[in-house]
């Protein structure tokens, strides 16, 4: 299985042709790419059926976090059924930032299945300026708004003559981050992807929650005050203990 992390320049020829062959050939790819940056493999990706426009997912139902805009770090609970959601329900929440649309366009071969699987809420909108948002900035409205379920994760099954290939693309990488893995059910999404992407669904399942063991059933602004409060307080206080702890050392 290819893992593939926030690319930040485009990929060599080279390198996307032999992806390409090798996911020909019944390879597995979990594609996680920021917005506002071109890769080279939105093209590979569109053969194979998914369409990702450079464009930011602006969330109204999503309060500020960090002092980014209202809304462009959406926290969703919309899932279709399917392996890498197992267990995720309006309750079980998975924080992103800044993220784009994966779309489900068309599926090259009559039985190929694409699907998305994780949806913004129905009062999304897109926002065009995708690099100036991963810069900091507002994101911009369109003149004609369209609200919809915009999905950050699809996924296809792609039969092949060398086995079957799967691929699924989500449309962010800070959710998987070291600050952010842990917060709310982001965990629980990216490891449940890989494995069904790596053919391992008997190890699909939701991990225990260290901070509240007994985290479900929440509410859902239970969730968001867990993720607002704790689940974003600690980073910053291990930080503050850093620097303290620096300063002494530094004045002993």
């Amino acid at each position: 299985l290819v893992l593939l992390v926030a690319p930040q320049r485009p990929l060599r020829a080279e390198a996307i042709a032999a992806l390409e062959a090798w996911l020909e050939r019944g390879g597995r790819l979990v594609a996680l790419l920021e917005p506002g940056v071109e890769t080279g493999v939105e093209a590979l990706l569109a053969r194979f059926g998914f369409d990702l426009p450079d464009e930011v997912i602006v969330d109204p139902a999503s309060g500020p976090v960090e002092g980014d805009a209202p809304g462009v770090n959406p926290i969703v609970f919309q899932y279709a059924t399917h392996p890498a959601t197992r267990g995720l329900d309006g309750t079980r929440m998975v924080f992103f930032r800044r993220a784009r649309p994966v779309l489900a366009a068309r599926k090259p071969q009559p039985d190929d299945e694409l699907r998305a699987v994780v949806f913004a809420s129905r009062r999304s909108w897109l926002a065009p300026n995708a690099a100036a948002v991963q810069r900091g900035a507002p994101p911009e409205e369109p003149a004609e708004r369209q609200e919809d379920y915009w999905p950050l994760l699809t996924v296809g099954a792609f039969p092949r003559p060398g086995g079957e290939t799967r691929i699924a693309v989500f449309g962010d990488s800070d959710f998987a981050s070291n600050r952010y893995l842990r917060a709310l059910y982001n965990l629980d999404l990216l490891m449940n992807t890989i494995h069904w992407a790596a053919q391992r669904e008997t190890e699909i399942t939701l991990r225990p929650k260290s901070l509240t063991p007994d985290q479900y059933p929440l509410t859902p602004q239970q969730s968001l005050e867990m993720l607002y409060g704790v689940g974003l307080l600690i980073p910053e206080l291990l930080v503050v203990a850093a620097a303290w702890t620096w300063v002494r050392r530094r004045s002993a």
